[in-house]
């Protein structure tokens, strides 16, 4: 049974945010927080957002190299909420907000990029859409991957054919490189087909400051293994100190779901 009480939750700008919500059958928490030392902005922006029985939720982060990152992502986030907030958005409905999104970040007119990875949960069934490197994992009640989005980038084709594991990915030097963005005029979105969410299965959406750091393995590990409080205080905790480890100071956002009743 999903909630029919509303969601309203739009994050950018700030020094660090996180929290743990319930949403009918499901928990949801979410983390976002500026770079140590890279920039003065956040240029990351989260959003999750209910109407009746659906969940929308997402990241989007702005790209570096690019003037205007930070206002390209709140400029997604934006335009996701105001739709998603109002109305359920059915899966065309959700590709043609991305539309629009692109078309306000060119219509900035300042060559402004960034990412979006978002999905929706409407009566138990999940299916995610994004554009550039930030990504979406999908894991069973027994913690094996049934889904992950491909980042479009050289790292992201590569592991997905099998050239590049994930650990050995994180030291490369070609990570940083994406090579379809938000605020391109001609834009290639992942469409996931339907999934049936059920009692245990947990969905992670993050930008790349996430990534960058922690494997897929890593993650799974974390997420999967214990409970989902715990689990939320160990990688909260992992992204605040940011250990000797920790390989790139970026900002970072994330939204962790989990179903916790049948």
């Amino acid at each position: 049974m999903q909630s029919k009480d509303s969601l309203n939750i739009h994050l950018h700008d700030l020094e660090k945010n996180d929290g743990t919500i319930d949403w009918g059958d499901y928990r949801i928490a979410y983390y976002i927080s500026k770079n140590k030392e890279k920039s003065t902005n956040n240029e990351d922006s989260l959003v999750i957002s209910s109407h009746e029985n659906q969940l929308v939720f997402g990241v989007s982060d702005g790209a570096g190299g690019h003037p205007k990152g930070r206002e390209a992502a709140i400029t997604i986030t934006s335009e996701i909420h105001k739709w998603s907030h109002k109305k359920e958005l059915g899966n065309s409905a959700l590709l043609d907000v991305i539309e629009r999104a692109n078309d306000a970040v060119i219509e900035m007119k300042a060559g402004a990029h960034a990412t979006v990875a978002v999905a929706s949960i409407t009566n138990d069934e999940f299916r995610s859409f994004s554009v550039g490197d930030s990504e979406i994992i999908y894991w069973n009640s027994q913690g094996n991957e049934l889904y992950t989005n491909i980042p479009q980038s050289e790292i992201g084709y590569r592991i997905q054919a099998g050239d590049l594991n994930q650990d050995e990915s994180l030291d490369d030097p070609a990570r940083s490189s994406v090579n379809n963005l938000i605020g391109d005029p001609a834009v290639r979105i992942e469409v996931a087909s339907k999934m049936k969410v059920k009692k245990g299965h947990t969905i992670l959406v993050g930008s790349d400051g996430l990534f960058d750091n922690l494997s897929h393995q890593s993650l799974g590990e974390l997420i999967c293994s214990g409970s989902f409080e715990k689990s939320i205080e160990q990688l909260n905790l992992l992204c605040t100190e940011q250990g000797e480890d920790w390989k790139k100071d970026d900002d970072i956002s994330y939204i962790l779901i989990r179903k916790i009743k049948a």
